[in-house]
């Protein structure tokens, strides 16, 4: 059954097009990732479905015969109750029959021999709607979401409007894994759980049967919970049916497939241009209707869009001016404590050139606390910490406490990068220009007038890509990184991992962002025991390489052996296909340029026809081509 649908919908915010054309339809107990830039239209698409937004042009479908829970970034709650309360609320048809229940107990106390029958039978049918209901769990349940999400027995009574904003969306989310509706449309649920969190919430989400719909920048998440994407980019929208890891693969083979029906295309258009200058040349009656008819063809066909041929994706480089000694930092038995609580204690570990350390543990075990007092952003701790010699560092902090919200952006990096060089060079007359600085800001997505936008009026993405631009200008040998990847869309990610795995120099940061730290960790110190030091070099492999274990067992290392066989007989067969059928093309294209055919009308229109056949079939071919080694190629 089909849950929502859109057909040519397109939507518009103050003259400026969101959306346009969008053609989706999304299926019952379908499990479907939403991914794209930040800004592109991911949230207004969901409102659109939901009825939130009218599309300005076509129309949006959506079945009413589903309950349909949904977690937006800023759900709403009531601030006066409890957490316990707000959950119980889910259950108020429950709670209503336990009342109702203890009433008729109550009556059957004192009732006569007729009225306790009648009172016994009531019982029996309101228990038996109680049991069905789920009334025998739903307290154990509550407890069990609330535990999962990391709320403590002591936080079930603390009021909603005394909760962070990161709690009040853990709980949020929880009242809707709780009514377990049919269709759970979810806004970046991941955002302010821990890695602990978010694996309880992946296991919750696979045990859920109903339609499944998430927004989310987190690869591992989307890999482990959906099994299409959909991808929101440049207003339109494109539906795979392939989860995160298999969508990377299609995509580039529905990019090099677009480039190549462009290609023919035009091809097709001069050569049929060709042809109709020369039958205007001959100037005869059977060579006019001809070049009209072929006119009636060229007006007809439907344009494909140039490929971006210039598009450059987004970049930024961390570059090292000195990389200083072998000893990078040295940690001796750091602790730190609140008046009331001590955080953690007896930390000690050593930083050696080139590592990359992660700092792992559950939430509010002080693994940001650390980072700001290696950085000087906190002075009351105890034990010691050393750097060693001509070590510089630069830290990225993930509440932008680092930016100037009244400047622009671009007087925040140029001041940035000009203070520092002057610092570091005795006032030497060097500068960063400001075209330089466009340029960088450019390479990293700020593109014309955003450069002078206010920090303050900057998206949490945008502040992000502000700061770690700024980083880059301190060309230190140590970075500092506290949930870099927050706030950043898929893209950034990956731009910016692509920059640190060329980094020369050392990193340690904190990241709940796990295909962030399987491609970047070398090394972790759990803090989640107080600071036990561990230096495991390896991290838990995920499926989302698309390669496999190395403890396979023998039947899928075989079966491995003979998809790619079957594959590599595919590709190859598909190649002979291609070349025949262009042979034949090219063989009908020779003989419409005969002027003996090119006068016979009937003939002519054969030969078109025959040839029309035969490039569907070449695209029909050439898209297979491109998906068959594709696949061979990932296997390689």
């Amino acid at each position: 059954m089909i849950v929502y649908s859109s057909k040519n919908a397109s939507v518009q915010f103050g003259g400026e097009t969101v959306l346009e054309n969008i053609n989706i339809t999304i299926n019952e107990k379908d499990r479907i990732g939403i991914i794209g830039p930040n800004g592109a239209g991911k949230t207004t698409f969901i409102k659109m479905l939901l009825g939130k937004v009218q599309p300005e042009i076509g129309e949006v479908y959506s079945t009413s015969h589903f309950t349909t829970g949904y977690l937006t970034q800023n759900s709403s709650l009531d601030s006066e109750s409890t957490v316990m309360q707000e959950f119980l609320k889910t259950f108020s048809e429950l709670i209503e029959l336990e009342d109702e229940i203890a009433e008729c107990e109550k009556a059957l106390a004192d009732a006569s021999h007729d009225d306790s029958v009648k009172l016994s039978q009531k019982i029996s049918t309101l228990y038996e709607r109680y049991v069905n209901g789920g009334g025998n769990t739903y307290k154990s349940r509550i407890i069990g979401i609330l535990k999962g999400l990391k709320f403590s027995e002591e936080t079930f009574d603390i009021t909603i409007s005394s909760l962070s904003g990161g709690q009040k969306t853990r709980l949020a989310l929880g009242k809707i894994i709780l009514r377990r509706p049919d269709i759970m449309i979810l806004d970046e649920p991941t955002n302010h759980l821990d890695t602990e969190s978010i694996e309880w919430l992946e296991a919750e989400l696979k045990s859920f049967n109903g339609t499944l719909i998430v927004i989310s920048h987190d690869r591992y998440f989307l890999e482990n919970t959906v099994n299409k994407t959909l991808v929101i980019e440049h207003n339109t929208a494109k539906l795979y049916n392939a989860p995160y890891s298999k969508y990377t693969e299609l995509r580039k083979a529905d990019i090099e497939y677009h480039t190549r029906c462009y290609i023919q295309q035009q091809k097709e258009i001069a050569r049929i241009e060709g042809i109709i200058e020369n039958q205007r040349k001959w100037n005869r009656e059977k060579n006019i209707v001809t070049a009209e008819s072929w006119q009636k063809k060229l007006d007809k066909m439907v344009l494909i869009d140039k490929p971006d041929a210039d598009y450059t994706p987004p970049s930024i480089k961390f570059e090292v001016e000195t990389l200083g000694g072998e000893n990078i930092l040295e940690i001796s038995n750091l602790g730190f404590a609140f008046p009331d609580k001590e955080l953690f204690a007896g930390l000690n570990f050593n930083l050696f050139r080139g590592e990359h350390t992660f700092i792992k543990g559950p939430n509010g075990c002080g693994k940001s606390t650390l980072l700001k007092i290696l950085t000087g952003h906190i002075n009351d701790y105890a034990g010691k910490f050393k750097y060693g010699h001509n070590i510089k560092w630069s830290y990225y902090s993930q509440d932008f406490s680092d930016l100037n919200e009244e400047n622009t952006v671009i007087d925040e990096v140029f001041d940035c990068a000009n203070k520092r060089y002057f610092e570091e060079h005795a006032g030497k007359a060097y500068f960063h220009d400001i075209l330089e600085i466009r340029n960088a800001l450019a390479a990293f997505g700020f593109i014309g007038d955003d450069v002078f936008k206010k920090i303050a009026v900057l998206s949490g993405g945008e502040k992000a890509r502000v700061a770690l631009l700024k980083m880059s200008y301190d060309n230190a040998s140590l970075l500092i990184l506290d949930e870099p990847t927050n706030h950043l869309d898929i893209q950034s990610r990956e731009v910016l991992e692509d920059a640190l795995l060329k980094f020369e120099g050392t990193i340690i940061a904190v990241s709940h962002d796990r295909y962030f730290v399987s491609k970047i960790a070398k090394q972790f110190i759990d803090m989640g025991n107080c600071g036990k030091n561990e230096t495991s070099s390896t991290i838990e492999k995920s499926s989302i390489s698309g390669t496999t274990d190395a403890k396979m067992s023998y039947l899928q290392s075989k079966e491995e052996k003979a998809k790619k066989r079957r594959l590599e007989t595919l590709v190859a067969k598909l190649e002979q296909q291609i070349s025949e059928t262009e042979e034949i093309i090219a063989e009908i294209d020779t003989e419409l340029e005969n002027p003996a055919v090119a006068g016979d009308f009937s003939k002519v229109s054969e030969l078109a026809k025959q040839r029309e056949e035969l490039t569907q079939k070449l695209d029909e071919l050439t898209e297979q081509y491109f998906i068959a080694s594709e696949e061979f190629e990932a296997m390689s």
